[in-house]
C-alpha cells in the first residue's frame, strides 16, 4: 500500500513513479520473490490458475487487442485488484477485466492470472 497513489512512470520503480509491472516486481522483492522487469515475462512465472481460485498476492494479467499481455495487477480481497495505471490504483477485478472505480467501465481487459508460492 506504500505505493498508493504514486503517479505512474514508465519504467519506473519507486514510490515517485512506476509502472504496472515494476509495482507487483517491487512487491514482490519487499517479500522476497525475484519476478523478471515486464508484465509478459512475468506472466510466465509461477502456476497459472483459473479466474475463481484467484486470492490476495496473486498476479492478474491483461491483454491488449492482439491478445498479448500489457499489464498487471496484484489480487486484493473482495474482487479488488492494486495496479498501476495513470497511478497506483484499487478498482474492482471481474472475469472481463479491470472494472474502473472512476467510471464503472472496463479498463483493461483480463487474460490469466498466475499465483506464485
Amino acid at each position: 500500500m506504500m505505493y498508493l497513489n504514486s503517479p505512474y512512470l514508465w519504467g519506473g520503480r519507486s514510490p515517485f513513479g512506476i509502472d504496472c509491472s515494476g509495482l507487483s516486481q517491487m512487491v514482490y522483492r519487499l517479500n522476497g520473490i525475484d519476478l523478471p522487469r515486464d508484465a509478459y515475462q512475468q506472466a510466465k512465472m509461477g502456476k497459472k490458475i483459473k479466474f475463481h481460485e484467484i486470492m490476495p498476492g496473486d498476479l492478474i494479467f491483461f491483454k491488449n487487442e492482439s491478445n498479448k499481455v500489457n499489464h498487471v495487477g496484484i489480487s486484493l480481497e473482495s474482487n479488488h485488484i492494486i495496479h498501476a495505471s495513470g497511478k497506483v490504483r484499487i478498482d474492482i477485478v471481474n472475469k472481463i477485466g479491470i472494472l474502473s472505480t472512476d467510471n464503472n467501465l472496463i479498463s483493461h481487459k483480463y487474460h490469466s492470472a498466475i499465483t506464485i508460492k
